[in-house]
């Protein structure tokens, strides 16, 4: 005969184990849930975004590359920085295009929580794009749309576009580097043009920033 108290001891045990188990599924199910509520809320934005900045766009001059003009400031304080200084924090800020990974997002003014939600961000202690210095932009890697998920994917010598309503800026990878989130050096200000992304990694970890560095190429005059 089976001694009753060990029956129950494992009878307990099991029901202990299952209770455990549903409960491991249940947040497994809850964490998949809320990654598909921010993806769908980013691609929401994300559409809003691209229709406040895609009629700023005229087509590009498509001279070639040979035919590729010098690159041309004149008028980029009255022109890109005005533009810029005028948006304020979550506005669309310019329109990233990253072929190598599939990348295209509508970058927006900021880099606060509720900005980055509704995509990249551009960091505001960080230079305009332009003739000179560093432009910093960082992104998600897991959640709301995940726009910088592939970005540890990025090689040396791959291009970046970046679209403001006057300019195509292009520019090409150099170096990519994980730091801890305190170097914000990588992000100090510069005589050439570069320009800087950012993003947590591991992917659904803070522990480190991954950093891709890409120097200015060209520039190309979008069509008025």
């Amino acid at each position: 005969m089976k001694d009753s108290s060990h029956a129950g001891r494992s009878f307990g045990w099991r029901t202990v184990a299952h209770a455990g188990g549903n409960l491991l599924i249940g947040a497994a199910l809850g964490l998949f849930g809320y990654y598909g509520i921010t993806n769908i809320a980013a691609n929401l934005d994300q559409q809003e975004l691209r229709a406040e900045f895609d009629p700023a766009l005229p087509p590009i001059l498509d001279n070639g590359d040979e035919d590729r003009p010098a690159i041309d400031f004149s008028d980029w304080r009255s022109l890109d920085a005005a533009y810029w200084q005028g948006q304020s924090e979550g506005d669309p800020f310019g329109r990233l295009v990253i072929d190598a990974i599939g990348l295209d997002q509508i970058v927006v003014k900021g880099h606060t929580r509720e900005s980055l939600k509704r995509g990249p961000g551009w960091i505001d202690y960080t230079d305009l794009p332009g003739p000179t210095g560093n432009s910093g932009i960082a992104g998600h890697r897991t959640t709301f749309g995940s726009p910088f998920r592939r970005i540890d994917e990025l090689r040396l010598g791959d291009t970046i576009e970046l679209y403001s309503p006057y300019r195509v800026y292009v520019y090409e990878v150099t170096e990519s580097f994980r730091v801890t989130p305190d170097r914000v050096d990588v992000m100090e200000t510069r005589e050439e043009p570069r320009l800087t992304l950012s993003a947590c990694d591991p992917p659904y970890s803070a522990r480190y920033r991954l950093i891709v560095h890409a120097d200015l190429v060209s520039v190309t005059r979008l069509q008025q």
